[in-house]
């Protein structure tokens, strides 16, 4: 949609008379939405943009979903409802902002939510996407296809191919774009209705590995967070970057999770898709209160 058109038509479609008439497309179905990065009031954006949202907008966000939709925790997600459109909450990659201001503006207003942890790649690392971004916030496309596909999203592995090559890599980032630490997590664990869930131990790409390391993958993580946060820890995984396989579904499953969740997709219903497929609706940095408002009364696609 060109951007001179999208702030009206997200208007339009999020009406109350349009929330009246499209109320039936998201009757009985749920959405799951997935957020990743939150930029502390006053800090400058970095990293790979779409993933980082203002704590302001994340909070306007917030404001919308306490007014109009039912938010329920993730492992909550297929119980009957209030009526209202029934959403649940993910931050995916444990973003230091994520988990301080994120989180904080979660607690102040008493909604629930998942953070997908990879804890291979905790205690303040930098991931390979934001070292890479240009000074727009943005990747060159053939790039990342080399790192996701050829180079299995392994972080090791993609820098010391980007050290080779002419690309520009960053040497830091602000502490809000670092992974937390174990403590901060636990911190941000600490306060009610805030779960964890798996993202793999490493934030490999799942699609590209074998058996051996798929397995290695799925279970050491959840092995961890078990062990870590016994009352906090729930049995789903994210995949990163949203790629997964058959036999990635399969590790998944034989690995006693109860569900597995994509980085696309919208409102579904929880019989008609399999549990370790799940939809959800990827939140980038640019999307409106008016553009999510329309998405939740199914008035724009999710």
């Amino acid at each position: 949609m060109h951007s001179l058109l999208k702030g009206p038509v997200e208007s339009v479609f999020s009406s109350s008379g349009v929330r009246w008439m499209s109320r039936g497309r998201v009757r009985g179905k749920r959405l799951i939405l997935a957020y990743h990065g939150v930029i502390p009031h006053g800090e400058n954006p970095q990293g790979e943009r779409a993933l980082f949202m203002t704590q302001r907008d994340f909070a306007s966000h917030l404001d919308l979903l306490s007014e109009v939709a039912d938010v329920s925790p993730l492992d909550q997600i297929d119980e009957e409802g209030d009526g209202r459109p029934r959403v649940a909450i993910t931050l995916d990659d444990a973003y230091r902002g994520a988990l301080r201001e994120g989180v904080g503006e979660l607690v102040k207003r008493g909604l629930p939510a998942t953070i997908f942890v990879a804890p291979g790649r905790l205690n303040g690392h930098v991931f390979w996407w934001d070292a890479l971004s240009s000074s727009d916030g943005a990747i060159d496309p053939a790039v990342r296809d080399h790192a996701l596909h050829a180079l299995a999203g392994s972080d090791e592995r993609i820098r010391e191919w980007a050290a080779s090559s002419p690309l520009q890599i960053s040497a830091s980032m602000p502490p809000y774009a670092q992974a937390a630490t174990r403590d901060e997590l636990g911190a941000a664990l600490s306060f009610p209705g805030i779960t964890v869930g798996s993202h793999t131990w490493s934030h490999a790409n799942l699609a590209t590995l074998g058996a051996d390391d798929l397995a290695r993958e799925v279970k050491r993580s959840r092995a961890w967070l078990k062990a870590e946060f016994p009352e906090k820890a729930i049995d789903w995984l994210a995949y990163p970057y949203g790629l997964h396989s058959d036999a990635a579904r399969g590790a998944v499953a034989n690995a006693s999770y109860i569900g597995g969740l994509r980085i696309t997709g919208g409102w579904h219903r929880p019989a008609q898709v399999s549990p370790f497929s799940r939809p959800r609706l990827n939140v980038p940095a640019g999307l409106s209160v008016t553009g999510l408002k329309a998405r939740l009364f199914g008035a724009l696609p999710t």
